[in-house]
């Protein structure tokens, strides 16, 4: 049974928690408190000049006192603030609101009654300022108090005891805005800063703490902390090797402060978002600084536009067709064969973005007539082309179709890009297409070579198009990629698959690739291949274990991680540059150019069409023969494409260069 104490504290809680006090009762509340004030002075008056028949009568001043508040609170809207999260910015209105309405009192009284003794007055006004002020604030004050009193002892809101990253503009400000926040579910205890100097100070009446070597152990034992909350995504990867490992280690969880704003956000929009607290991902650890890129020049570009992105519905082409919405193109033009993901991403267009026309268009790459009906029906002007069979083992197993879609796909929407006389045509595509050892990686250098003697081609003739190639690594949270995969099996338990202990790979953020893809599509000269910065190199079994850590478990123990050998056509490591490549700056410090060997188009045309017709033949062994004659060097890695590499059969090859 509940002690009639603890009964009316939380009938109080719920009375102050509850919903907001209608406006017009706390304006009634400040008028009476006004007027109990005025009455005082009067009384106060009354009792210090003993001749009450020097002082006008109480209740014609009192009336207009009450009229003239009411006039200057309403004026100033005092009583529109929440009072449970009153701030200094109330005192200033209260302020300004009662010197008003006794300065307009003085006035009213000198008009009316010129005989009243100005010293009596002036003491009668001053004191009457003084209360009314004072009692304003006090009873805002009162109910702040009341209100943090109730929900610390009521337990209707439970708050996590955390530390703060960093002790800058940032984090001083979410700190005391979380601390002021009793929903916000967090208490910050306590700041934690990589600066030495700056220990053994106070923050808002918090400790400050330097973190060193073990020191974060000996906190999280004293302090007992939940969690550590870092203000930006740049101060948590400045601490992830330090901190975020030690947080790890003793189970200590890291939140991250975001917005859900998109970068691509227009910079003419005023829209604000809320900052939200959330666990960080893999992802986030992963991640580099945020990538600036010209929003403008992107927008001058895109605006009004007619937008072709072909693999509309795969990873990187959603991702393109959100970024690309920002920038008000006149049409975007979703064109994939898969039915399911098209639809969905064409649902959220239509939910997010309404304004912009949609076409959402069912289509195969490698059919010609479909492709010519698009163009002529829609001329687009930029052609966005991700459509690709990107799985290394499934393209492995079969290498005609990697061809008949990678490349045959790729010749087919370039040639109506230019034959349509579209402005720009960017190809996707991959670091696999540098030195490859599979057959994906292979068939995307291959459809690298076509547009690239394309480009060279119609350089040549003074055509409008240009042709862009982007090369970069492994996307995060791409469907069927390691990540996803990974979270998928912690969730079951385990185990964790993980290739060989020493397979490293690039990463890059499906949003950061996105961003590079744009900039190089609007500064890039025609016939390039650009290659992204695609920063360290992450090793995965490292990424499988620290997965597992942030998931609260424990490598090994809760979860086994068990190694299945490299797949077919797989490597250790991952090239952006073949050796015999060279890159030079850009517009843009991502974003590099690579020096490649440049190839005549009639070459390359007539290798092709003898390539594609051995895939339309589903004659793998020569296909894949064709492919290494094209492309010197691809060299199988754990394939049955490896006896291949010891063909003698290089005629193409000595071919290409002889005519080169």
């Amino acid at each position: 049974m509940q002690l009639p104490s603890k009964v009316l504290k939380q009938r109080v809680a719920r009375i102050l928690l509850s919903r907001y006090t209608n406006r017009w009762f706390i304006l009634l509340i400040d008028l009476f408190l006004s007027t109990f004030a005025f009455a005082l002075s009067y009384w106060v008056m009354v009792i210090v000049y003993t001749r009450g028949s020097n002082l006008l009568p109480d209740i014609t001043l009192i009336g207009w006192n009450f009229l003239l508040c009411t006039f200057s609170y309403l004026l100033f809207r005092t009583y529109q603030g929440v009072i449970r999260y009153s701030t200094y910015h109330e005192i200033g209105r209260i302020t300004a609101a009662v010197f008003l309405s006794n300065l307009a009192l003085w006035f009213f009284v000198i008009f009316l009654y010129p005989r009243q003794s100005p010293t009596i007055l002036l003491s009668l006004l001053i004191k009457n300022g003084m209360l009314t002020f004072f009692s304003l604030v006090f009873f805002r004050y009162t109910i702040v108090r009341l209100y943090q009193f109730v929900t610390r002892s009521s337990r209707i809101y439970t708050r996590s005891a955390v530390f703060m990253y960093g002790i800058d503009t940032n984090s001083v400000g979410l700190a005391n805005m979380l601390n002021n926040n009793m929903q916000a579910g967090y208490k910050i205890i306590g700041f934690i800063t990589p600066d030495s100097s700056t220990s053994n100070q106070r923050i808002m009446s918090l400790p400050v703490f330097f973190v060193h070597n073990d020191s974060f152990g000996k906190l999280v034992d004293t302090y007992r902390p939940q969690s550590v909350i870092f203000p930006t995504q740049g101060s948590l990867l400045k601490e992830k090797n330090k901190l975020v490992e030690a947080c790890i280690k003793h189970n200590i969880k890291i939140l991250l402060a975001r917005s859900p704003q998109p970068w691509t956000q227009s910079p003419l929009s005023d829209k604000k978002y809320p900052m939200t607290i959330l666990p960080i991902q893999i992802e986030d650890l992963l991640g580099r600084e945020e990538i600036q890129i010209n929003l403008p020049a992107i927008c001058h570009e895109i605006k009004d536009k007619v937008v072709l992105i072909t693999g509309a519905a795969g990873s990187i082409g959603s991702e393109l067709v959100r970024q690309i919405a920002s920038f008000e193109p006149g049409m975007i033009l979703l064109f994939d064969i898969a039915e399911t993901p098209l639809y969905q991403i064409d649902m959220y267009m239509k939910e997010h973005h309404p304004n912009i026309c949609v076409e959402a268009i069912i289509g195969d790459v490698r059919n010609t007539q479909r492709l010519e009906r698009l163009f002529k029906q829609y001329h687009p002007q930029i052609i966005y082309h991700a459509a690709a069979y990107k799985h290394v083992p499934m393209m492995e197993n079969h290498p005609s179709e990697a061809i008949i879609t990678n490349v045959l796909g790729t010749r087919n929407v370039a040639n109506y890009a230019l034959k349509y006389k579209a402005e720009k045509f960017i190809m996707i595509s991959t670091d696999k297409a540098v030195n490859p050892t599979n057959v994906m990686g292979a068939s995307k250098r291959i459809a690298e070579i076509y547009v690239q003697s394309l480009a060279k081609y119609i350089e040549e003739r003074d055509c409008r198009t240009h042709f862009i190639t982007t090369r970069f690594g492994n996307v995060l949270g791409s469907s069927g990629s390691v990540i996803p995969r990974f979270k998928e099996q912690i969730e079951k338990g385990g185990p964790l698959t993980v290739t060989d202990p020493n397979v490293i790979r690039y990463f890059m953020t499906i949003p950061e690739a996105c961003r590079l893809v744009l900039e190089a599509s609007v500064n890039g000269e025609n016939g390039e291949i650009y290659i992204f910065d695609m920063g360290e190199p992450v090793k995965i079994d490292d990424l499988a274990r620290n997965m597992i850590r942030l998931a609260g478990l424990v490598p090994g123990r809760d979860v086994q991680i068990i190694y299945t050998g490299l797949r077919p056509g797989e490597k250790l490591y991952e090239e952006l540059l073949a050796q015999k490549e060279f890159t030079k700056p850009t517009f843009h410090p991502k974003i590099m150019i690579a020096l490649v060997r440049q190839f005549e188009l009639r070459v390359v045309i007539k290798e092709l069409n003898e390539l594609i017709a051995l895939a339309k033949k589903i004659d793998t062994q020569h296909v894949v023969l064709k492919m290494k004659e094209l492309v010197p060097e691809f060299i199988s890695m754990n394939s049955i494409f490896s006896k291949l590499d010891h063909q003698e059969n290089n005629t193409t090859c000595d071919k290409i260069n002889s005519e080169t």
